[in-house]
C-alpha cells in the first residue's frame, strides 16, 4: 500500500518507516534534483533554436520513442537517439548542449538530501532509480554537479530506464530487485509520481512513498504564473524557460491558513525577490561611487519591503513620507502651485486645500467652487501664505529624516517604494540634497516612467525589461500589492517640530487588518525559510530569473486570480491617502455584473476599478484572458467589434407629430443578456419595444436613459443612467424583472423631462428567457 507525504515530511520520513528496512531508493527527478523550470521541457528553450528550442527537441524524443517501439518494442530510447532523431546524424555537441542545460537548472531538494544523510547515518543503502534518458554515467554526473560530489558519493548505485530497456510501470523494478539480491520488503521506494513510484513500486513488494509535491491550489498557480510569463514576454518558451525559482519553498510550506499561505506562496516570493534586489543595488551602487548607500523604505507602502529586507540581513530605515507630505513640501513659489494644480484632476476642495496647507474656512473664502478656488487662490497673498508654511512643513520633514535615517553628509539616499512614477522622489530630491547634503536616489518594485537612462530611478521592473504597455497594466492593478504590503498605522499627514510623523487616525477595519497580518506573517517566513529548500543554489537562480519570476506571480496575481483569493479580498478597502478620509473598496462584484451585462466586453476598456481582474474572477477565465491581452498590448478593438448575435428587435417611436417603425439590433452582451440601444433625439420621442415578438418569457437587467455626451467622456467614468418610468403592455411580471409576454406585448418608455433637451439613448437591456420560433423572428428581421 503507498503512503503519499507532503515534502515538508521527507527529511523525517525514516522516522516513520516499517522495520527491517536495508534499503533507500529514491526516483531522480522531482525527488532529489528539482528544476527551476515549471516544466522539465523548459530547460529546452535554451538550445536556441530559430524558432524556439522546446518543440524540436520534444518533436525528437517523440521520434525516437516511436523508432525504437517499431524496433524491439521499448519506448526507453537513450539522450544519444533523441539527438540523433533531432538533427538527422549522431549529435554529440547536441548531448553535450542538453547535459549543461540541465546542470545550469537541476538543484538538489533540501529535505531529500538530509533523508540520504539520515539513511547512511542508520546504515542503510540508497539507490536511485529512475525513468530517464539519461545513462547510469549521465545521471551520476549531473547528480554531482547539482547536489555536490559529497551527496553523490553517498549514493551506492544508479538505475537508470534507458538502460534496462523498461520503465518503472513496466517492470523496472524487477531487474533492480534481481541486482541488488534483497527482498523487496527491505526497500523503501519514495518518488513524486503515484504510478511510477507508487503503484508500479507498490505492486513489485516495495514500501512505496509517494511524495505529493503540491496541493491542487498550488500546482494550478504555478501553472497560471507559467502561462502568464508567456503573455507578458513572448519570449518564454521560446529562447526563455518559464523560471520558477520559488517551487521548492513553496512545496515545503506547512502551513495551510488561507491568508498566510497567500504571503508565503505569492507574496513572499516577489518581496524577497525585491528585498534581494535592493540590496545589490545597495551594493553595486556603492562599489561604483565609493559613497555610503542608505536605503530609506517610505511608509506606508515600503513597510512590509523594509521587513522582509531586514529579515533577509538588510540595514535600512523606514521613513514616513507619502505623496501628500512630500507635495506639501514641495510649494516653493506659484510655478509649483501651478504645477500641483494644473496635475490634480479633482474638484473637491477638501482634497485641494489640505495639500496646499490651507484651513478649510481659508479655502471657504478663497472660493467656494473649485474654478473660483483655483483662480483666487494663486493671488499673491494666498502664494506667499502657501510657501511659507510649505517652508516649515519641509524643515519638519527634513527632521523627521534625520530623526529616523541617521544620514550624514555625502551619503547616498535610496528612497525605496513600490513605485510608479516615482513622485515622491521627485519632489523631495531638491529638498534633501540641498538640506542634509546627500544624493538621491529611487528603487522601486515597478517604475512605470519611460527614462530608462536616468540613472537615479529605477525599476525592479521597469522599460528596460517590459514594454510601457505592460507595465502600464500592472500598475493599473496594483492596489491589492499596496493592500498588503501597507503597514497598520494611519497614514502620514504633518510632523512634528522633533520629526515625529503626526498620523490620520488609522481608518482600515479589525477583520481587514488581520488578513494582512496573516498575509505579512506568511511573507516574512518565506524570506525566512526559503534558502532550507535547496540544497546548492543553481546557476540559473540568478537576479534575472528572480525578476521573470516576480513579473510572472505578480502578471498571474493581478489578472488571473483565483477564487480563493478574492474571498480574502473581497472586503477590503483602499486608502487612497490624498489628506481626505476616502476609502474605496477593492472588488466590488455587483457592479461588475451589472456592466457585463449592459456592456458586453467594452466594459472591459470603458471603467477604471480598483481591482477589476477580481470582479471578472466569478465570470470565468475567457473575460479574465481577455482583460489580460487587452491591457497588456494595448489592442486597437472598437465597441462595435464585439457586437455578435444579432437579435432584430421591433421598436415604435413617436413624437408630437409623427409615428415610425422600424427595426433595431440588440447585441449578445453577458449570461444571455442583450442590449438594444435607440436615439430618441432630443429627449424627444416615446419609444414602444415590441419585445413580445422575441421571446414569451424575459428578463429585465436595466431600463435607462443615457446622455450620449456622457460616452465621449475620457478617464474611466462610467456613463450616468437617467432614471425611465417604463410602461409594460400586455405583460405579466412572473417575479423580480421577470416577465411573460404575448405575441402583441410591448415596453412603453417616455423620454424624461429636461430643462434643456439634448441627446438621449435609451438602453434596454433583457434575457429572452423562452424565445419565440425562428419564423417569428425572421419575420421581424
Amino acid at each position: 500500500m503507498t503512503t503519499t507525504i507532503r515534502p515538508h515530511e521527507i527529511a523525517t520520513l525514516l522516522d516513520r518507516a516499517p522495520a527491517g528496512i536495508k534499503l533507500l531508493s529514491l526516483d531522480c527527478f522531482d525527488t532529489l534534483l528539482w528544476r527551476t523550470t515549471q516544466l522539465p521541457q523548459d530547460v529546452f528553450a535554451g538550445f536556441g533554436d530559430d524558432g524556439g528550442g522546446i518543440e524540436g527537441r520534444v518533436a525528437a524524443e517523440k521520434t525516437a520513442r516511436h523508432r525504437r517501439k517499431h524496433r524491439d518494442g521499448s519506448a526507453e530510447v537513450s539522450l544519444e537517439e533523441i539527438h540523433a532523431a533531432r538533427t538527422g546524424q549522431a549529435d554529440p555537441a547536441g548531448v553535450a548542449r542538453e547535459l549543461e542545460l540541465e546542470a545550469r537548472h537541476c538543484y538538489a531538494f533540501a529535505p531529500t538530501v538530509a533523508l540520504i544523510a539520515a539513511a547512511k547515518a542508520a546504515g542503510l543503502k540508497v539507490i536511485v532509480v529512475s525513468d530517464t534518458y539519461l545513462s547510469e554515467p549521465q545521471l551520476r554526473a549531473l547528480i554531482a554537479r547539482a547536489a555536490g560530489d559529497d551527496v553523490a558519493a553517498q549514493i551506492d548505485r544508479i538505475f537508470a530506464s534507458s538502460e534496462y530497456g523498461v520503465s518503472k510501470c513496466d517492470g523496472l523494478f524487477k531487474p533492480v530487485l534481481a541486482a541488488l539480491g534483497v527482498h523487496p520488503s527491505a526497500i523503501l521506494h519514495v518518488g513524486d509520481n503515484p504510478h511510477a513510484d507508487g503503484d508500479a513500486a507498490d505492486a513489485a513488494g516495495l514500501h512505496a512513498v509517494h511524495i505529493e509535491q503540491f496541493d491542487a491550489p498550488t500546482s494550478k498557480r504555478l501553472r497560471l504564473e507559467a502561462a502568464a510569463s508567456v503573455m507578458v514576454d513572448p519570449a518564454t518558451r521560446v529562447s526563455k524557460p518559464a523560471i520558477q525559482p520559488h517551487r521548492a519553498a513553496l512545496a515545503l510550506r506547512p502551513n495551510d491558513d488561507a491568508a498566510w499561505s497567500l504571503g508565503h506562496d505569492v507574496f513572499g516570493p516577489i518581496f524577497d525577490a525585491f528585498a534581494r534586489w535592493i540590496g545589490d543595488e545597495a551594493a553595486a551602487l556603492a562599489t561604483a561611487t565609493g559613497r555610503t548607500v542608505k536605503p530609506l523604505f517610505l511608509l506606508r507602502d515600503g513597510f512590509l519591503p523594509h521587513r522582509v529586507f531586514e529579515t533577509l540581513g538588510g540595514d535600512g530605515a523606514a521613513v514616513a513620507i507619502s505623496r501628500f507630505t512630500a507635495r506639501r513640501a514641495s510649494f516653493t513659489n506659484v510655478g509649483a502651485i501651478h504645477d500641483y494644480l494644473d496635475s490634480e484632476a479633482t474638484d473637491r476642495l477638501d482634497a485641494l486645500a489640505p495639500q496646499l496647507g490651507l484651513a478649510e474656512a481659508e479655502a471657504r473664502k478663497i472660493g467656494t467652487t473649485s474654478r473660483d478656488f483655483r483662480r483666487n487662490v494663486l493671488q499673491p497673498a494666498t502664494v506667499d501664505r502657501i510657501v511659507a508654511r510649505s517652508a516649515a512643513f519641509a524643515k519638519r520633514l527634513v527632521a523627521h529624516v534625520t530623526r529616523e535615517a541617521r544620514v550624514e553628509r555625502g551619503d547616498i539616499v535610496m528612497l525605496i517604494d513600490l513605485g510608479y512614477h516615482g513622485t515622491v522622489q521627485r519632489l523631495i530630491t531638491p529638498l534633501l540634497e540641498e538640506a542634509l547634503g546627500v544624493t538621491v536616489e529611487g528603487r522601486y518594485l515597478l517604475s512605470r516612467d519611460g527614462c530608462p537612462h536616468i540613472p537615479a530611478k529605477r525599476g525592479m521592473i521597469d522599460s528596460r525589461h517590459y514594454d510601457h504597455r505592460t507595465i502600464t497594466a500592472f500598475c493599473r492593478q496594483i492596489a491589492i500589492v499596496e493592500q498588503v504590503a501597507t503597514s497598520g498605522v494611519g497614514s502620514v499627514i504633518d510632523y512634528h517640530d522633533n520629526g515625529r510623523p503626526v498620523r490620520r487616525a488609522n481608518r482600515v477595519s479589525p477583520a481587514q487588518a488581520q488578513v494582512r497580518d496573516r498575509i505579512q506573517a506568511g511573507v516574512l517566513a518565506f524570506a525566512e525559510t526559503a534558502p532550507a529548500a535547496v540544497h546548492r543554489v543553481p546557476p540559473s537562480d540568478d537576479g534575472e530569473a528572480r525578476r521573470r519570476m516576480t513579473t510572472a506571480i505578480l502578471a498571474r496575481l493581478l489578472f488571473l486570480p483565483q477564487a480563493e483569493e478574492i474571498a480574502l479580498f473581497g472586503t477590503f478597502e483602499h486608502d487612497v491617502n490624498l489628506g481626505t478620509d476616502d476609502l474605496v473598496g477593492l472588488v466590488d462584484d455587483d457592479s461588475a455584473g451589472a456592466g457585463l451585462r449592459r456592456r458586453g466586453l467594452p466594459y472591459l476598456r470603458s471603467v477604471d476599478r480598483m481591482f477589476l481582474p477580481g470582479e471578472l474572477q466569478r465570470h470565468g477565465l475567457p473575460l479574465s484572458l481577455a482583460l489580460f491581452a487587452g491591457n497588456c498590448l494595448e489592442l486597437d478593438l472598437r465597441s462595435g467589434d464585439f457586437n455578435v448575435a444579432a437579435l432584430p428587435v421591433p421598436v415604435l417611436m413617436v413624437d408630437a407629430t409623427r409615428q415610425m417603425t422600424g427595426s433595431f439590433d440588440a447585441y449578445a452582451t453577458h449570461e444571455g443578456y442583450h442590449a438594444l440601444t435607440i436615439p430618441v433625439g432630443d429627449a424627444q420621442f416615446s419609444v414602444g419595444v415590441q419585445l413580445g415578438l422575441v421571446a414569451s418569457v424575459i428578463q429585465f437587467d436595466e431600463i435607462a436613459f443615457y446622455r450620449v455626451r456622457d460616452f465621449q467622456r475620457v478617464g474611466g467614468v462610467p456613463p450616468r443612467p437617467i432614471a425611465a418610468v417604463p410602461v409594460f403592455d400586455a405583460m405579466t411580471r412572473i417575479a423580480d424583472e421577470l416577465w411573460q409576454c404575448h405575441e402583441n406585448s410591448l415596453v412603453f418608455v417616455s423620454p424624461p423631462a429636461m430643462q434643456k433637451p439634448e441627446p438621449l439613448l435609451l438602453s434596454l437591456v433583457f434575457r429572452p428567457v423562452v424565445t419565440r420560433p425562428a419564423v417569428a423572428l425572421r419575420a421581424v428581421a
